[in-house]
């Protein structure tokens, strides 16, 4: 046995000293080309070591750049490493090590047409589960993979037909051990950056400087849970979503806001699509909100929608308001404005909104109603709330704020179609009673009219 392990040891250390895997570069990339119908360029040297485990190391190399296209590849890295035990291979058993990226960057590209340039890696990898095998189906092991890791990655996501980007840095990535259909562990962090917007031009004689821009909005991520990937890829369930996250820029205070997230199940499936949350649990600084989310496609024009109950739970808002930078001013009596309860049945369907089942409470007024948002590029919003009773006294003094003036969004206002009606069973304003309060809202151009 010693002089088996010995020969072992021996043939190793010779495949490793005298076999150059760079001859072996052209059917690495052929083989790769083949698997997932993308072209795949290996730049870099290939070397082999073997403690502990036999192991292929890579340089730079790219994947998804096909010859003409003038579209950055798929993903490129810098380097790369590839292990597999020795034994198991002997036996017929692939098990491979945890494979490592270094300096990644993913580009990810949505047409304008509609098409991705993943398509045809996903309908590569569909086709290769759906077709026969060979051989009783338990005669070879299925593969074992210890993991997969991302180190200092970069992902940016183009939309060509809504000009829509995304970026995403200091990308880290592990992907715990992955057996065909077992669980696996899955942890990432990530750094979000938004495009800065470059400062006004200096103001010509006469003219008021105006003011700075916002800070870009920065978001740094941190999420784990559990992945279960169906043998089609065709169905994906996450299990104990975990995130704690920390947003600033924009109108953030310095600090930022952090928000943290927590998802029981989600269940995913791909063709056709239907995604099911049983309960998202979030808390953004103060609030708390709890939901189910149901998300597809429906008809025949398969249009998008997602739908579910919502509960939002505010212990102040007074006190909530500035945490996410926003300086209203706001009623003299402290006790106004304080806790919110909220609970409503919500959708999205291709860009429609309707909220229905409203059930609000607002310090001591009990509110009910619908709220809606018609779809199109020029919306309008129409609601219809119903409260017991208020007391307005309370809210008609209003903080003095000339110190630090409020300057309200004129341009998002004067964009804003908004009809309603609001009735009150019962309100009162110094020593006028009333009863049966009917109030009509229209707000268009950046004005608003009150019709009886």
């Amino acid at each position: 046995m010693g002089a088996l392990v010995l020969l072992a040891l021996l043939a190793v250390v010779a495949v490793t000293l005298f076999v150059d895997p760079n001859r072996f570069r052209g059917q690495i990339e052929t083989a790769v080309t083949r698997a997932t119908g993308e072209p795949f360029r290996i730049a870099g040297n290939l070397n082999i070591s073997w403690y502990p485990w036999l192991a292929l190391h890579m340089g730079p190399a790219q994947f998804g750049k096909k010859p003409g296209s003038s579209e950055p590849p798929i993903v490129e890295w810098q380097g790369a490493r590839v292990g597999a035990k020795l034994i198991p291979l002997t036996q017929g058993q692939l098990i491979v090590d945890r494979v490592r990226l270094e300096a990644p960057r993913f580009h990810l590209v949505r047409r304008a047409d509609g098409h991705s340039n993943w398509d045809d890696v996903i309908a590569s990898i569909k086709a290769r589960s759906r077709a026969p095998t060979s051989g009783p189906p338990d005669a070879v092991p299925g593969p074992q993979i210890a993991g997969f890791e991302v180190r200092d990655g970069t992902l940016e996501y183009v939309n060509e037909g809504t000009g829509k980007r995304l970026a995403i840095g200091s990308w880290l990535l592990n992907v715990g051990e992955w057996r065909a259909g077992a669980t696996f562990p899955v942890e990432t962090q990530f750094a979000y950056r938004g495009e800065s917007t470059p400062p006004p031009p200096p103001p010509r004689a006469g003219e008021k400087r105006k003011p700075a821009p916002a800070p870009p909005f920065q978001a740094d991520v941190k999420l784990s849970g559990r992945v279960h990937v169906s043998d089609d890829a065709n169905d994906i369930d996450v299990f104990g979503v975990e995130s704690s996250n920390q947003v600033r820029g924009g109108p953030l205070p310095p600090a930022g806001v952090p928000i943290t997230l927590q998802v029981s199940r989600l269940a995913a499936r791909l063709t056709p699509l239907d995604i099911a949350i049983s309960e998202v649990a979030a808390r953004i600084a103060d609030a708390r909100l709890t939901a189910s989310i149901q998300a597809g496609e429906t008809g025949p024009e398969k249009a998008l929608y997602v739908r579910g109950p919502l509960n939002l739970q505010v212990e102040s808002v007074r006190e909530f308001l500035p945490k996410i930078g926003v300086k209203a001013p706001l009623p003299l009596d402290k006790d106004t404005i304080g806790a919110l309860h909220l609970n409503s049945l919500w959708e999205w369907k291709e860009g429609a909104v309707a909220v229905n089942g409203i059930d609000l409470q607002l310090d001591e007024t009990h509110f009910n109603g619908e709220l809606t948002r018609a779809a199109g590029d020029d919306p309008l919003w129409t609601f219809t709330l119903h409260g017991d009773k208020i007391g307005l006294s309370r809210y008609v003094a209003i903080e003095d704020t000339s110190k630090e003036p409020f300057e309200l969004p004129l341009a998002t206002l004067r964009a804003l179609k908004v009809q309603g009606e609001l009735t009150f069973d019962q309100a009162w304003l110094a020593e006028a009673q009333m009863k049966n309060v009917r109030l009509r809202l229209e707000l268009a151009d950046g004005t608003v009219k009150q019709t009886k």
